[in-house]
């Protein structure tokens, strides 16, 4: 499935709140967390890019609780919405300081001016979101000012569950979602439309490697993906968006309709529960 041509907000009646919440979800990106954080000083920096509604800089006070580590992260996202749930709902405890910043990741240097320390972060992390930068230019970019503000022996974390791979072990299943959703709108594909870009697992890695850092770990992981979860990312604006990416007449048809049409979709097929191939990787720059 497609990700969204353009950037939709989040809401009170649709976000990524629930879909965050879910279990395997969730430890898929602890698992990745915690590996960073084991090699983290203490006290430790950490900027987290496209921060959402706060997934992991919530992971990671959470281990700061657990290992007695301290640490300063900032959140940068520029969802208004999001934020002011990331806000609402991390507590950082007597070991963390947490700031939310609102803007996009292509203005992090101007953001984090005068924010972060002149030697550098020790940890920069984007999770399940690069995809949703657009322009290639700009992915590089964005990777390229994370792994520049990173200290000696700092480390940089990426996952993504929209790449090449992702649907590699159930694509007929996401498919039928697709062509339900689309018939019980009445909409008709829109086949000279050009499509986004997906990335190979690979092009990722490269692109990280380009910006001079060292990838010390990464995999490809089964993520099973439960009917609660599948109606709560039918809720979620990127996803809604981007499955009727290539419909036409598209931008006629109401946030809301849409994703009437995939909950209504995923009720008719049952009680599939698709898997999703999350690619993640850790990289560090060099000491």
């Amino acid at each position: 499935m497609q990700m969204a041509e353009h950037w939709t907000a989040q809401s009170e009646a649709f976000n990524f709140v629930a879909f965050a919440k879910d279990k395997a979800y969730r430890e898929l990106n602890r698992a990745l967390i915690a590996k960073a954080f084991a090699r983290l000083p203490s006290p430790f920096f950490h900027v987290d890019v496209a921060s959402g509604t706060g997934l992991v800089p919530q992971e990671v006070c959470a281990l700061c609780q657990e290992q007695d580590k301290r640490g300063t992260i900032i959140g940068i996202d520029p969802d208004r919405f999001a934020l002011e749930s990331a806000r609402k709902h991390t507590h950082p405890g007597p070991n963390c300081v947490v700031e939310f910043v609102k803007g996009v990741a292509q203005d992090m240097a101007r953001l984090l001016a005068g924010k972060i320390p002149r030697a550098g972060v020790d940890y920069t992390s984007i999770h399940d979101a690069i995809h949703e930068i657009k322009r290639e230019d700009d992915k590089r970019g964005v990777l390229a000012t994370m792994a520049s503000i990173l200290n000696p022996g700092g480390i940089l974390t990426l996952n993504s569950a929209f790449t090449t791979a992702a649907l590699e072990e159930s694509a007929m299943v996401w498919g039928r979602l697709k062509a339900k959703a689309f018939a019980i709108l009445g909409g008709k594909r829109d086949r000279q439309m050009a499509a986004i870009k997906i990335h190979t697992p690979e092009e990722y890695r490269q692109m990280i490697v380009e910006t001079g850092l060292e990838v010390i770990h990464e995999a490809k992981l089964l993520m099973k993906m439960s009917h609660p979860a599948m109606e709560a990312l039918a809720r979620y604006p990127a996803f809604i968006e981007g499955v009727f990416g290539d419909m036409v007449g598209k931008e006629q048809v109401p946030l809301e309709a849409k994703s009437r049409a995939l909950l209504e979709a995923l009720k008719i097929l049952g009680s599939a529960e698709p898997s999703r191939v999350c690619y993640e990787v850790m990289a560090q720059r060099g000491i």
